[in-house]
């Protein structure tokens, strides 16, 4: 078979992949659900390039935003309701940059390794930024479980993140895991951007009088993204088995 008509047909199987993954295993969590659908996304990109890769976040996009618009999505269906072209232009712009970016970040890796260590040493910057941010969220909450419960989950992801990174390092698929970790950040990143950017109203909603960067770091960025990330981070090594094996046959 044709080396361009492997790729159309992979891409096709990862699409429908995206698609399921994402209309019937989607976890409801606070206002929007956690997704599974980044795994075949980063799949794509790392064994197919930049624009299967992208091709694959546009159906992410295009998916999302019918769930929204059908009310699927509640969260969702609150951001199109207030502002539908933008909402659209959201979803298809976080969906594309998170298979757009990890095709680009892993051949960039793969091509210079000293990347590695620098994502190393940012994943370590973020975690310690991260910990200024629990610190904040923490003594505005006047639960005095909550006030432990939140510092404990937090250190013991960081530290789990940081071995799992280690790991991933003494392996050898140190590309994979850092265009793995891109996805999630991709997706998040840029809908919390258009969010407070566009759609401010909507977060004061959601936030409930309470201070809206405060709820942006505490329940969007919350356990959705690291539950998310922890995923990504978890199948890594399945992402550059499928690679190793793909190789072979495209």
């Amino acid at each position: 078979m044709d080396k361009r008509v492997k790729m159309i047909v992979f891409t096709g199987v990862l699409s429908a992949l995206v698609i399921l993954l994402q209309v019937f295993l989607g976890i409801p969590f606070g206002p929007f659900s956690i997704t599974l659908a980044l795994f075949p996304i980063v799949v794509g990109a790392v064994v197919l390039g930049p624009v299967p890769g992208l091709v694959l976040g546009l159906v992410f996009g295009v998916v999302v935003s019918i769930l929204s618009l059908t009310g699927k999505d509640p969260g969702g269906q609150m951001v199109f309701a207030a502002n539908p072209f933008m909402a659209w232009v959201l979803c298809l712009l976080k969906g594309a940059m998170a298979g757009f970016l990890p095709a680009i970040i892993y051949k960039a890796v793969r091509k210079f390794k000293y990347l590695a260590e620098l994502g190393y040493a940012l994943t370590g910057a973020a975690i310690f930024a991260g910990g200024f941010a629990v610190a904040k969220i923490t003594a505005g909450i006047e639960n005095n479980a909550a006030r432990i419960i939140i510092p404990v989950a937090f250190v013991i992801v960081a530290a789990g993140l940081l071995i799992a990174l280690y790991k991933m390092f003494q392996s050898g698929i140190a590309a994979c895991y850092i265009a793995s970790m891109a996805a999630p950040i991709a997706n998040t990143g840029i809908f919390i951007i258009g969010m407070l950017i566009f759609f401010q109203p909507v977060l004061r909603t959601w936030a409930g009088g309470s201070n809206v960067l405060v709820y942006v770091l505490s329940g969007l960025v919350g356990m959705n993204f690291i539950i998310e990330l922890f995923v990504s981070v978890a199948l890594s090594p399945a992402v550059a088995a499928i690679n190793k094996f793909a190789a072979r046959g495209l």
